[in-house]
């Protein structure tokens, strides 16, 4: 059995994915800073308790007591439509990008991505010393 088909680890990559997305889009607003028209976007976020709810309602097919099996579902990484919003700062070209709260999201999506590497290390660690590998 993989250790990618687990379901708290599939979670975690799809966070970590979800995140890194996030990143670039974040990137690319911070880089159009200057572009005319220009309005910031988003990604819409991820919904964790509609995951949980999604991984819970997986059939469980076991052939043998030791088997685990489901995983969790992919998430769709789509611009958030209402990420458009009106901005309280806008340059005399119409530009809608407003650096300060760009470089706060660049901030938080870090955190974030921190956060749910560590989660995901932290669980292969577990996995190691239960299998025996961290004598």
């Amino acid at each position: 059995m993989s250790i990618t088909n687990l379901t708290l680890m599939n979670m975690a990559q799809q966070k970590l994915n979800w995140l890194s997305e996030r990143q670039s889009v974040l990137s690319q607003n911070i880089a159009n800073a200057d572009s005319p028209s220009y309005r910031s976007q988003d990604l819409t976020p991820i919904d964790f308790k509609r995951q949980v709810e999604e991984v819970s309602k997986l059939p469980v097919a076991v052939t043998e007591g030791s088997h685990l099996t489901g995983t969790a579902p992919r998430g769709d990484y789509r611009i958030d439509k209402s990420s458009y919003k009106e901005v309280y700062e806008a340059s005399p070209n119409g530009n809608g990008v407003v650096l300060e709260e760009q470089m706060i999201a660049v901030q938080d999506t870090k955190l974030q991505y921190d956060l749910a590497l560590n989660l995901y290390s932290k669980q292969v660690g577990m996995f190691r010393t239960a299998l025996g590998g961290n004598r």
